[in-house]
């Protein structure tokens, strides 16, 4: 899938840079279905490598070098 930025990891409050990969390694670096953290990019929750793709090839991203991934982490509480 050449041509398509490539993921920028992060973890909120984290002091460590944030992790690359492309995206055909994001298939098996995030770990889908965790219900520790939710995977997010401009906002958008993203729940399956499948979405990932679908918006990485939208033309809004076509020109970027990197898309900003965020693991957010769930509170739970009661």
């Amino acid at each position: 899938m050449s041509g398509l930025p490539k993921l920028k990891i992060k973890l909120p409050f984290a002091r460590e840079e944030a992790a690359v990969c492309d995206l055909e390694q994001a298939e098996h670096y995030l770990n889908w279905g965790n219900e520790t953290y939710l995977i997010a990019i401009d906002g958008q929750v993203i729940n399956s490598y499948e979405e990932l793709i679908q918006l990485a090839i939208r033309d809004c991203y076509k020109d970027r070098e990197f898309l900003e991934v965020w693991l957010l982490p769930l509170i739970e509480g009661g």
